[in-house]
């Protein structure tokens, strides 16, 4: 199938634009400058260093991030006053896509006025007061949006109740003259350790969406992992088995090379990654650096 008759959703910077598609290979949202996850992150910050945050942006983008999300939530400074200096501290080193994570509209507002290119926002929800909040501010800057399943009830527990979210906010925002391909669904990871069921329903759900909508999925990757031991293996088949269910554009980590290599792998079986020419080139440079490593010392 074509890509005019995919839903691609275009995230772009100055110089860099990013098409995340069903029919392609997976685009990687990196989970690093975040200050509600990363207590470094959260630490620097509130001293008004930023050098962790650029290089952490940095050193996703290089290891293959596609999009670089950004949350400033939960320090005692205004995140109205972080989030635009976040974007433009990233933007001073390294130009690429943006996704901007808030807890404040106003917060989000000013982020993305200082942005370049189309940035991504994440997130609205099925909420009515969470779309008639945020999808004026994403038609005023073009963004596109991550879309949360979840509505005024809440998450549902079933693979269809959370494809009838997705159908409210593809319906709401026609209002606004936005189509499928403004919209990436987080189909949300639930931890495993708190919910037997958890795990299946988010599958069913991305299964559900990929075939009724053919639509791009998101998820928090690492949520699912949450209280468990051996995080990062648990994220990383996690990781693979979602993208064999549609997942196509995850928020995770991938600087951490099992994570990495899931979804090189997933796509390489998946067919995405075309005769495997990206892992075999990923591969190629890994061996190549390994080299350079040991004829240094």
């Amino acid at each position: 199938m074509s890509d005019s008759k995919v839903p691609t959703t275009i995230i772009s910077s100055k110089s860099h634009r990013v098409r995340i598609a069903p029919n392609r290979r997976t685009v990687v949202i990196g989970e690093r400058c975040n200050a509600l996850g990363y207590k470094k992150v959260r630490d620097t910050v509130a001293r008004g260093e930023w050098e962790e945050v650029v290089n952490r942006a940095v050193a996703q983008f290089e290891a293959g991030a596609g999009v670089i999300n950004i949350n400033m939530v939960g320090l005692d400074i205004p995140e109205k006053v972080l989030l635009p200096i976040a974007v433009t501290a990233i933007r001073s080193r390294v130009d690429c896509p943006l996704s901007i994570d808030f807890g404040d509209p106003a917060a989000l507002d000013a982020a993305l006025a200082k942005a370049e290119g189309r940035c991504l926002i994440n997130s609205i929800s099925g909420e009515q007061e969470k779309m008639d909040e945020i999808f004026p501010i994403a038609k005023k800057h073009g963004a596109a949006m991550v879309a949360m399943t979840a509505d005024d009830d809440g998450i549902p527990y079933t693979a269809e109740g959370r494809l009838n979210c997705a159908l409210k906010i593809l319906e709401e925002g026609k209002k606004y003259g936005f189509g499928i391909e403004d919209f990436i669904f987080d189909c949300i990871a639930i931890g495993v350790a708190t919910d037997v069921g958890a795990g299946r329903c988010t599958m069913d759900t991305m299964k559900l969406i990929r075939e009724k909508l053919n639509a791009n999925i998101t998820l928090g990757a690492s949520n699912v992992s949450f209280g468990m031991p051996k995080r990062k293996t648990l994220d990383a088949y996690y990781l693979a088995i979602a993208i064999t269910y549609g997942l196509n554009a995850p928020i995770t980590d991938i600087t951490h090379p099992a994570l990495k290599w899931s979804i090189l792998t997933a796509d390489t079986v998946n067919g995405t990654d075309k005769l495997g020419m990206k892992f075999i080139r990923e591969s190629r440079l890994e061996k190549a650096a390994a080299n350079a490593t040991v004829s240094s010392k």
